[in-house]
C-alpha cells in the first residue's frame, strides 16, 4: 500500500461535451417534448372532470422520458 504524501488522483471518465454528442439535440427534443406532456397533463388531470385523459397525457410524456433515457445510457 502506498502511504505517499502525494498519491495520484484517481482516474476519471471524461464526459464529451455537448458539442461533440450527435445526440444532444434529438435529445433535448424529447426532453421538451416531455416537459410540455407532463405540464399539460397535470393541468388536465387537476382542472378536468374526467381525469382519465390527464392520466394517459402523463403517460405520454413518460414514454418520451424513458426514450430520451435510454438514448442517454446506450450512447
Amino acid at each position: 500500500m502506498d502511504t505517499s504524501s502525494n498519491p495520484t488522483p484517481p482516474t476519471r471518465r471524461r464526459h464529451r461535451k455537448p458539442s461533440e454528442d450527435p445526440m444532444f439535440g434529438f435529445r433535448n427534443v424529447l426532453n421538451i417534448i416531455f416537459m410540455v406532456l407532463a405540464v399539460v397533463g397535470v393541468v388536465i388531470y387537476l382542472c378536468a372532470d374526467n381525469s382519465t385523459i390527464g392520466v394517459y397525457v402523463i403517460l405520454a410524456a413518460m414514454v418520451f422520458k424513458m426514450v430520451e433515457c435510454c438514448l442517454r445510457m446506450l450512447h
